[in-house]
């Protein structure tokens, strides 16, 4: 019974941190498929004590993504060829860095295929995840209070 309500508890943090990135990407006019985190935001709150949810990983794991995009973008152009790339780069750096977060290479992904910016990289990026680790961070606090963990 503990345990169903624990999967209760953080399916529903799952629906509040995808509102709530719904209601901030409205917020800052940005297009939903362009907002990284609806897989980032399943892996942290429904696997919150998984290597890969650790708000290092989480961090780091955007942004070394970010910069495999941009470097695969400078260096091939927007398109199919640099997107590979930038992932395959998305991928050694998370592992190099020991900051694995295999949902953020969609920003490599997103950034090569697109020609997304830096500025894109910024917002909405480091700010969503920020704001996605206080999240996770807070909402698996409560967890532990709530069911004495």
């Amino acid at each position: 019974m503990r345990q169903a309500g624990q999967f209760l508890y953080r399916a529903t943090g799952t629906a509040a941190a995808m509102a709530l990135m719904e209601l901030l990407a409205g917020y800052g006019g940005e297009p939903l498929w362009r907002v990284p985190f609806v897989t980032s935001i399943v892996l942290v709150t429904t696997l919150p004590d998984s290597e890969a949810s650790r708000p290092y990983a989480v961090i780091a794991g955007h942004l070394i993504s970010c910069l495999a995009g941009l470097a695969a973008l400078r260096a091939l152009g927007p398109g199919n060829a640099a997107s590979a790339v930038a992932v395959g780069l998305a991928a050694l750096g998370m592992l190099a860095a020991r900051a694995p977060h295999p949902p953020a290479g969609i920003d490599a992904f997103l950034i090569a295929a697109n020609g997304l910016t830096l500025r894109w990289v910024a917002s909405p990026v480091m700010v969503g995840c920020v704001l996605l680790v206080a999240f996770s961070q807070s909402w698996r606090a409560a967890e532990k209070v709530i069911f004495r963990r």
